[in-house]
């Protein structure tokens, strides 16, 4: 009789952590989604009317993995980019899109209005740049991208 209600309430403790984890994973959110097919990413930017980034990346570079840990995994980063559509691409693989967007070696990041057209000058993230100086950019771009101006009032 015990062992049964040892396992009742061991039960209902999982059941307890479960749904509290469930409802601080939901507060909290997953940050911006990334996706790998450049085709999709252009339609969802279309149909959500939304800024694109296309980061074009070596997936196996040092310079890669510590654009991931030092930037892209930054809060001020993730803010930024939770609003638009985040595409990673292997620089290698995707020479339509290295040609369409004027991208000449691995490492660049393209900001595109919601028509999938470059807006402002890509940045090179080799080297890794500072978390500033990537959310400048990436505020910069994507205000080009939306067509608000970032010029003070004359």
């Amino acid at each position: 009789m015990r062992a049964n209600g040892n396992r009742r309430r061991d039960a209902i403790r999982a059941g307890l952590l479960i749904v509290l984890a469930s409802a601080a994973f939901s507060a909290v959110g997953c940050g911006p989604v990334w996706y790998l097919d450049p085709d999709f990413g252009e339609r969802l930017a279309a149909e959500k009317n939304k800024p694109m980034l296309i980061y074009f990346k070596v997936w196996d570079s040092s310079l890669h993995r510590n654009m991931k840990l030092e930037v892209l995994e930054n809060s001020a980063v993730k803010r930024e980019l939770v609003d638009m559509v985040n595409v990673e691409l292997e620089f290698a693989y995707f020479a339509e899109q290295r040609q369409k967007y004027g991208v000449q070696r691995p490492q660049v990041c393209v900001v595109c209005n919601s028509r999938g057209e470059r807006v402002s000058t890509p940045i090179s993230v080799n080297p890794v740049p500072s978390v500033e100086v990537f959310v400048e950019w990436l505020r910069k771009a994507k205000a080009e991208a939306l067509g608000v101006s970032t010029q003070p009032a004359s």
